[in-house]
């Protein structure tokens, strides 16, 4: 793909993701001036002071608002759980729809409180769509389907999709762009759309130590639209870092789709990790990008730091591959998993190699990375027999 043809690619890509993505002047159920301005009821004195006990009377009695959702205390056996994961279409173990994830180790704590009887009714709901799918609890359920004695909770259910107005449309099924703007996620699509193809290339490396980013792939416009579609999280992590990027502008060393892929591969495999996180995706990335919190240069975020900044500047290719292998050596530290070399820097090809005569020439893929990639909870991996074939002087 040459440069006009990619700047083209992209320029659609980000018109098909901004239609789906970006925040659209809507109302949403919960803003909704018609059903508030249509309430004609309100809470009862008996009830305010029920709710609010002796604080009640500096509040004015609470309009009641009329919409499908209701709620229940119930009790979900494991029998009962692990019936709604099989039939739910967005359920943990449907094989067909794996894009919900959990957290095994978070699965795991939840079976031992409830086989333990030591789950506290919190009030914090399992929340159903109106049309029966869990939209909020996937953890405790998968959790309750493993224990031997499953759990009581609040259940919330008949929450809806759609808002036209007051006019409330409970038979359409929820998509996932509905999800993310009712969430009130907003999202850049350049960046979404940079992320999605890092994510997808990633998917496609057979040999995940060798991962070289958008390297040599050639996507189409709709099998990526496709792809960020079945994948909420990537556009949840774009949210999550667009926020700290814009927080943070001065601090920040890499571009946002960088920190944003890390923050939803490190996610992605945190629920295939079985250990406890020695700290969250969350917390290292925004101590990455901040260098808020850091007290020494013996932290694992200053050291990230400080290889980062040597790239500033950099906008190839090969830059992105070292900047994420860095990223993801400085996690895997976090979590006493061995890396490439013993250390955060990241080994890359020399500028130049010198020939017989001792003249210094282009070496070919100066600047890409001269090691195996490092990713979000693996080992040290072996050297692929495509790097040890690039010029093995390293860059200083």
């Amino acid at each position: 793909m040459n440069d006009k043809n990619k700047d083209s690619f992209e320029d659609k890509l980000v018109s098909g993701l901004i239609k789906k993505y970006q925040p659209k002047h809507k109302s949403y159920l919960g803003s909704s001036r018609e059903l508030i301005d249509a309430s004609l009821e309100r809470l009862s004195r008996a009830q305010m002071n029920e709710i609010f006990k002796k604080r009640s009377d500096y509040y004015p009695n609470l309009k009641i608002i009329q919409t499908s959702i209701k709620h229940e205390v119930v009790y979900i056996s494991p029998t009962l759980a692990r019936d709604i994961l099989q039939y739910s279409s967005r359920g943990a173990i449907n094989p067909e729809h794996k894009n919900r994830r959990v957290s095994k180790a978070e699965v795991k704590r939840y079976t031992l409180a409830m086989d333990d009887s030591k789950w506290c009714l919190t009030g914090e709901p399992i929340v159903f769509s109106s049309d029966g799918e869990v939209l909020n609890g996937h953890t405790r359920i998968e959790a309750a389907a493993n224990s031997s004695k499953g759990f009581i909770t609040v259940i919330i259910y008949g929450v809806t999709d759609d808002l036209s107005f007051a006019h409330i449309d409970v038979g359409k099924i929820r998509s996932r762009a509905q999800v993310l703007e009712m969430a009130g996620v907003q999202v850049d699509a350049n960046i979404l759309s940079r992320v999605a193809m890092l994510a997808k290339a990633f998917d496609q490396t057979k040999n995940r130590y060798a991962f070289r980013g958008t390297q040599g792939t050639s996507f189409q416009q709709a099998e990526i639209l496709h792809y960020v579609e079945e994948r909420e999280e990537l556009a949840l992590s774009v949210d999550f870092i667009s926020k700290l990027a814009k927080k943070h502008k001065h601090e920040i060393q890499a571009a946002p789709h960088i920190y944003a892929f890390a923050h939803y591969l490190i996610n992605a495999e945190t629920a295939n990790y079985d250990g406890e996180l020695a700290i969250t995706p969350e917390a290292y990335l925004s101590r990455v990008i901040s260098g808020i919190g850091i007290q020494s240069e013996e932290d694992i975020e200053y050291q990230v730091r400080n290889y980062l900044q040597t790239l500033v500047g950099e906008a190839s290719s090969y830059a992105v591959i070292c900047r994420l292998s860095c990223i993801f050596k400085g996690w895997n530290l976090h979590h006493a998993i061995d890396i490439v070399g013993n250390r955060i820097a990241v080994r890359r090809v020399a500028r130049y190699n010198k020939d017989e005569d001792g003249n210094r020439t282009p070496a070919k893929s100066a600047g890409n990375i001269n090691e195996a990639f490092t990713y979000a909870f693996a080992g040290k991996g072996k050297t692929p027999l495509k790097i040890l074939k690039q010029a093995n002087l390293i860059l200083s």
